[in-house]
């Protein structure tokens, strides 16, 4: 047969097998994709609706009103919703020409709406990870109305984005709005665009500014590996000053799914950070350098693995300043281990190390520590921590160990100083000592000492015996005005003082006994601790000529706030001249008849109150005013014995 004829016959042949393709494909194809998609989806456990399907001869694949939604199962809840979706399909693939050809040649997206909520869980979704491979397009453009990521502490909301890739080109995305949600973190960002690259099964995002000084240089997600249920992100920022990297991977194994992260940041500014998360006080320092890992399920983080370290250098806050601070820990086989925490002053260092085992026992862990410290300033060091730097002075050096294992205790703890100053009060020296002795902590030794005054106590917790506490103490002052102490009524306390305590109980309640002597009258009470408050069972006060007793209650209502109620237990009378004064100062006793009987005296805050009269203000420390004049009625003459009858 002639070559002429040959060619014409095979035109005859293509010819009618386009028109019979024409006749006959459209109706097979609209009849078998929709078989094809909700057998796809019932494997991935997926709803899938639509109105219909549309599929003109060598023309995309059109499908109206899609909706497909996960069924509940597992940990993540998937919604998408699209008007139009048209999916070019690739021939060569459909008829396995080519091994790497694109099941679907273009894919199409108008007006989506998508909304990803996760949760932990401990079953995760049967997801066809080698369907979604092969239904990875060589070209698409798709646009979304709102995108939602919701996790159980953040959210992430796109508004209009679009994206446009296609391979061996380069393509845009954009989005009018990104929005996240978090407990330490509020921010919106505003017309973010950015450049796409889509080629061998790798999408990566480019130059996506978000707002000054953060912009996103790549963000390159690995698809290559899908079939095989592993996904790979690499990600580079450069962030106000600095740079941030990370890589994370994510695969499948026989039980559950493997996350992997691994990432480094340098040189990021915290001024610039703070600003950018919208803080309203001031921030000082940088992060020079930081590494961090984790490898685990998230889902089961007692069998992960993690570590950090990081180093801040001249960091500031408020007024806490440090020149260095370091952390370095690791978390693996249920085991936190701080390798260090280190805090670099200008004359100051501290070192914390240790580890402990969690998951088994919360309550009673495994615990191993170390701390040293040296402190040449103790103001600014007790500035890092929010006290006042005026407050506190001296130098100070810690040393000391605690190893707690199977409900035992031991270690040993040490505090010297020197020259300091506690509190506004002059210390000449503080000497403590901590023993940790199985199930018993001691407190072997502690005093302060300023020349002749001094301040010591002893004492033990154990907690063997429903943490039995045992404390005396013993203290001297030859004029309290040297150390501004201040009392409710009495006001700025001056003159000698001595005394002790003794307490003993349990954590629910203790016995107390208390006894102080200063000039001229000397104190003692007797009563119970239990809670937030001490009930007194008698308060006796003797100035030599007069004694009188009290019962009541000590109640702490908030930090630094006391109620005190007393009750008298004989007759006395409170002689306040209202009229004549602005505000109360002191207390004096005296022998007479005058003024009101009264049976609750009730002191709160800068209140004094008696169930006779109504609140008088106590005086401030710069107001002067007259004391409460409390007159203790005479003892009545014992009747005479009368003579005996003759």
């Amino acid at each position: 047969m002639p070559a002429r004829k040959k060619l014409l016959l095979a035109l005859s042949f293509v010819l009618l097998a386009l028109f019979l393709a024409s006749l006959f494909a459209p109706p097979i194809m609209e009849r078998s994709i929709p078989i094809w998609l909700r057998f796809e989806a019932a494997r991935s456990d997926l709803a899938i609706n639509f109105s219909d399907i549309h599929a003109p001869f060598l023309r995309p694949v059109e499908i109206r009103n899609l909706q497909i939604t996960s069924a509940g199962v597992g940990g993540i809840h998937f919604e998408f919703t699209a008007p139009t979706v048209e999916a070019g399909l690739g021939l060569a693939a459909i008829f396995g020409t080519r091994n790497k050809s694109h099941l679907l040649r273009s894919i199409r997206v108008k007006h989506a709406r998508i909304l990803l909520r996760s949760r932990a869980s401990e079953s995760a979704q049967v997801i066809q990870w080698s369907t979604l491979a092969g239904l990875l397009p060589a070209r698409f453009e798709i646009s979304a109305d709102e995108i939602r990521f919701e996790q159980a502490f953040a959210q992430t909301d796109l508004r209009d984005a679009t994206i446009f890739a296609a391979n061996g080109r380069s393509g845009v995305v954009s989005a009018s709005s990104i929005a996240i949600r978090a407990p330490l973190l509020q921010r919106n960002f505003a017309d973010v665009h950015g450049v796409t690259r889509w080629e061998d099964e790798h999408l990566t995002l480019g130059s996506l500014r978000l707002i000054d000084g953060l912009t996103i240089d790549s963000l390159m997600f690995d698809l290559s590996h899908l079939s095989a249920a592993r996904l790979g992100t690499e990600l580079s920022v450069s962030a106000f000053g600095g740079h941030i990297r990370a890589n994370v991977t994510t695969e499948r194994n026989e039980k559950a799914r493997i996350w992997e992260l691994a990432g480094t940041a340098s040189g990021i500014s915290l001024p610039r950070l703070a600003t950018a998360l919208g803080a309203t006080e001031t921030v000082r320092g940088s992060v020079r350098a930081s590494k961090f890992t984790f490898r685990g399920d998230p889902r089961d983080v007692l069998h992960a693995t993690a570590s950090i370290w990081t180093e801040l250098i001249d960091f500031g806050w408020r007024e806490r300043k440090a020149d260095a601070i370091m952390l370095g820990a690791n978390f693996y086989g249920r085991t936190i281990q701080l390798q260090q925490l280190y805090i670099k002053q200008r004359r100051n260092e501290l070192t914390l190390s240790g580890e402990t085992i969690v998951g088994s026992d919360w309550l009673n862990p495994d615990f191993r520590g170390d701390i040293v410290a040296s402190v040449n300033d103790l103001g600014q060091f007790a500035e890092l921590f929010g006290a006042s730097a005026d407050a506190f002075g001296g130098a100070l050096s810690v040393r000391g160990r605690v190893h707690t294992r199977e409900r035992s205790i031991d270690g040993e703890l040490a505090i010297t100083g020197d020259g300091l100053k506690i509190l506004h009060a002059p210390v000449d020296s503080l000497t403590a000592r901590v023993g940790l002795d199985a199930k018993r902590v001691r407190l072997d030794q502690f005093e302060l000492k300023r020349d002749d005054d001094f301040m010591r106590a002893q004492g033990s917790v154990d907690f063997a015996r429903d943490r039995a506490v045992e404390l005396s103490a013993e203290f001297s002052c030859h004029e309290l005005g040297d150390y501004r102490l201040q009392a409710p009524l009495l006001g700025k306390l001056a003159g000698p003082l001595k005394g002790k305590l003794e307490s003993s109980g349990d954590m629910t309640q203790s016995r107390t006994t208390a006894y102080a002597e200063a000039d001229p009258l000397s104190i003692s009470a007797q009563g119970l601790w239990h809670d937030q408050s001490f009930t007194i069972d008698h308060l006796d006060i003797d100035t030599g000529d007069l004694k009188a007793g009290f019962a009541g209650e000590v109640v702490l209502t908030e930090p630094r706030k006391l109620r005190v109620t007393l009750s008298p237990m004989s007759e006395m009378r409170a002689d306040l001249a209202e009229d004549n004064a602005p505000c109360l100062h002191g207390i004096l006793f005296t022998r007479g008849d005058a003024g009101k009987p009264f049976s609750k005296i009730v002191i709160e805050s800068s209140k004094f109150f008696l169930d006779t009269t109504g609140p008088v203000k106590l005086c401030s420390e710069k107001e002067d005013g007259q004391p409460l004049r409390i007159n203790i009625p005479a003892p009545a003459e014992p009747t005479p014995t009368p003579p005996p009858t003759p």
